[in-house]
């Protein structure tokens, strides 16, 4: 949003301080608070200044604004201020909680404003009070996308806040995952606004923790994953395998639509337990991530338990399948519809061609024609 100050309707003395001729100690003593100006036109003369060119005037003007006492700062802002003011000063005191609570309770507060502030605050109250002004979610349901991917949103606000979209016909086109999620919450029981965090909330907050956890190695959680799907239970260490019990346990006792938001924010090695789940939700909203990344997708590729939907979704990504390494690991899949695989084996070199004739886990309407392929080309 762009912040210009109207200054139709400031005192003279307002409109002194910001006229662009005004000597800069003027300006800078005004920028210290000490202008005697009344609380709505002070806050206002100060938010102007702080997004001023003078660097050291717009450091002055804020440590002014984020110093000022409660009672003169909470009571402005609950004020009918300019739009474009109300958002400058969000940006300003946006780690100033009292603050910020003032501002998403103010009507005059733009959407846009709202939104800047549910994507960045960590305030569990703060999103709360977002989430319960049904009208400004219906009006912008961009917002209710914002606080489903704030991973300090309760599960049960976003569930309601999800629920009122789809009663109301809505189509959140910003979670890439909604058709899934909608349909995962068809059924399930929506908690009620509550002062206590749900059952719920309090396991979709140990989610994000373990997501946030550095001693869970990616990686490591992949491989024996990977080493269990062949019951080679053996090849992975104790620790490793403790903490992928743990994950794995963590994970199972969601519900579909907390195995779905964990899918949208959660980490490599959640998304690597949730790709292996039994619903066909959950698999889909893995791949539909944003974290998701070539790496993952590589090993997903491989993956005989995936649905013929998840392979299909998978074949259709040319960004993915520009991989040679997924192309192969499609042909080499049993799951992969044979139209996929006969159109990714053109692709395939000598070596993997002469391997899939050998290979016993593929149709052998594939074998025959990577036979055929080889054929043709030594020639």
């Amino acid at each position: 949003m762009d912040h210009p100050v109207q200054i139709d309707g400031l005192s003279p003395q307002a409109t002194r301080i910001l006229a662009p001729d005004t000597p800069t100690p003027a300006r800078m003593m005004a920028a210290s608070g000490m202008a005697p100006l009344p609380p709505k036109e002070l806050i206002t003369v100060l938010y102007a200044l702080s997004f001023n060119g003078d660097t050291s005037l717009g450091d002055k003007a804020r440590a002014t604004l984020a110093g000022l006492p409660d009672n003169i700062l909470l009571e402005t802002l609950s004020g009918p201020l300019q739009p474009g003011v109300l958002d400058g000063l969000a940006q300003l005191l946006i780690k100033k909680e009292s603050a910020v609570e003032r501002l998403v309770l103010n009507h005059a507060t733009a959407a846009e404003t709202v939104m800047y502030i549910t994507k960045r605050i960590q305030s569990e109250k703060i999103l709360e009070i977002i989430c319960a002004n049904e009208a400004r979610l219906l009006g912008h349901p961009e917002i209710i996308e914002a606080l489903y991917f704030n991973k300090h949103s309760r599960m049960s606000s976003v569930d309601r806040a999800m629920e009122l979209a789809i009663r109301n016909g809505i189509e959140l086109k910003g979670i890439p995952a909604f058709e899934e999620a909608k349909k995962a919450l068809d059924g399930e029981l929506i908690f009620e606004a509550s002062d206590e965090p749900s059952p719920d909330d309090l396991m979709f907050q140990e989610a994000v923790q373990t997501a946030a956890d550095p001693s869970i190695d990616d990686h490591k959680v992949e491989e024996a994953l990977t080493a269990i799907d062949k019951d080679q239970h053996d090849e992975v260490d104790a620790e490793t395998q403790d903490k992928v019990s743990t994950l794995s346990a963590s994970l199972s006792n969601m519900t579909v639509s907390q195995k779905i938001r964990t899918a949208m924010l959660g980490s490599a090695s959640q998304r690597s337990v949730l790709i292996r789940d039994a619903n066909k939700l959950v698999i889909m909203s893995v791949l539909k991530s944003p974290g998701v990344n070539d790496s993952e997708v590589r090993r997903y590729s491989m993956l005989k338990s995936l649905p013929e939907e998840a392979v299909r979704f998978i074949a259709n990504k040319r960004e993915w399948t520009k991989q040679y390494s997924v192309k192969l690991n499609l042909v080499t899949n049993p799951r992969t519809p044979v139209e996929y695989s006969l159109r990714f084996m053109t692709h395939l070199r000598p070596n993997d061609l002469r391997t899939l004739e050998r290979s016993k886990d593929i149709p052998g309407v594939i074998r025959n024609a990577a036979i055929e392929l080889r054929r043709k080309r030594s020639k």
